[in-house]
């Protein structure tokens, strides 16, 4: 059977590459690349809830694109930031960097700014083909936050934010028109943890830690759906690894599609070294029951080493690089990782997460 996914990049020119992954013939292909707007390269991109339309952290802008096929991308609209005046100047280092598509009514498109300026995270409406179609609340983080990944609750009616640079993780309350309230924030259990991705399975949050390389534990309360650390960590890199907080940092953490398993990735800060993918056993109510593995990727991993598992099988996943350009296929079988497909991408910036159409 032919699968589709879709890959960004991180750096200008803007393009949305297609690839092709054949599960009998283990073979990927890159069958097209789509031109988008020059100075929107997406670094993170999702599917809304349809896979009708393809949302993207576009540098200073958000964007969305109608999605007819896999080799149809059409760009719909492109919104800047405006929370802050500064946060949509040339000058300021301010970035689009996570979006996070609702599954239900009014199927609002929630956006996390980065680096300064970042204090406010941007909901917008979609029209009835699912563009984006304006900012309808900038809702209030702190000053020195910088979200890089948020979760909704199965209801979606609670929003887990990680905040990498205020080392926090926030509970918002989400309304029936989709706008959001503040519940509370929690500091990170260690000052050097630098919360960066959140998974959610039952009553367990899973918070990666970009600086503190690991992967903390924490249950939701089912009075204040607050989530309290459990004090139950695994690591994401080899203990006694040598200056693990400055020559790593962790990336993405994500369930499979039985929510068996869990698979969370680690980047090196340097060529020469290589990043590392863990997996997870899950019990049925959602607590970890043993870390699987820790094995080594091909590379640093760059920006990028992130792992997307399909949505229809746990028996596939997908791994993104942008240090040397590639984006590969992993099954999963028998809690054994195994690569067996591989496709290069020569062009600047490629490789941030790979979103799967089909």
């Amino acid at each position: 059977m032919l699968h589709h996914l879709m890959v960004g990049t991180w750096t200008p020119p803007g393009a949305i590459f297609t690839f092709e992954f054949n599960d009998e013939e283990l073979t990927l292909k890159l069958i097209k690349r789509t031109a988008i707007p020059e100075n929107e390269p997406i670094s993170w991109m999702t599917f809304d809830h349809a896979k009708k339309n393809i949302y993207g952290a576009a540098m200073k802008k958000w964007s969305s694109f109608a999605v007819k096929s896999p080799t149809e991308i059409t760009h719909q609209a492109s919104h800047p930031m405006e929370h802050e005046p500064q946060a949509s100047s040339p000058d300021t280092n301010t970035r689009a960097i996570f979006v996070l598509a609702a599954k239900q009514p009014p199927f609002n498109v929630y956006g996390n700014p980065f680096y300064d300026h970042a204090g406010f995270g941007n909901i917008f409406s979609v029209n009835q083909e699912g563009a984006l179609e304006k900012c309808v609340q900038n809702y209030e983080y702190s000053p020195k936050t910088g979200i890089h990944g948020m979760v909704f609750d199965p209801t979606e009616t609670y929003l887990y934010s990680a905040d990498l640079r205020g080392n926090k993780v926030w509970t918002h309350k989400k309304d029936a028109q989709g706008q959001l309230t503040l519940v509370h924030c929690v500091e990170a259990p260690d000052p050097g943890d630098h919360p960066r991705w959140v998974a959610l399975y039952q009553n367990y949050l899973y918070v990666l830690m970009e600086a503190g390389n690991r992967l903390a534990v924490y249950v939701i309360d089912e009075q204040t759906h607050i989530p309290v650390f459990t004090h139950i960590t695994y690591p994401l890199i080899p203990p006694g690894i040598p200056n693990s907080k400055t020559m790593y940092r962790s990336d993405v953490v994500f369930l499979s599609h039985t929510k068996t398993y869990l698979f969370a990735t680690s980047r090196a800060n340097a060529h020469n070294l290589t990043g590392y993918i863990a997996a997870f056993k899950l019990g049925p109510a959602g607590n970890i029951e043993r870390q699987i593995c820790l094995n080594p990727t091909p590379t640093s991993g760059g920006h990028s080493n992130a792992v997307s598992p399909c949505d229809w099988s746990d028996e596939w996943l997908a791994l993104t690089d942008d240090q040397d350009g590639w984006i590969e296929i992993y099954c999963w079988k028998d809690e054994f990782l195994a690569r067996v497909a591989h496709c290069d991408v020569k062009e600047p910036g490629f490789g941030m997460n790979a979103i799967w159409y089909d």
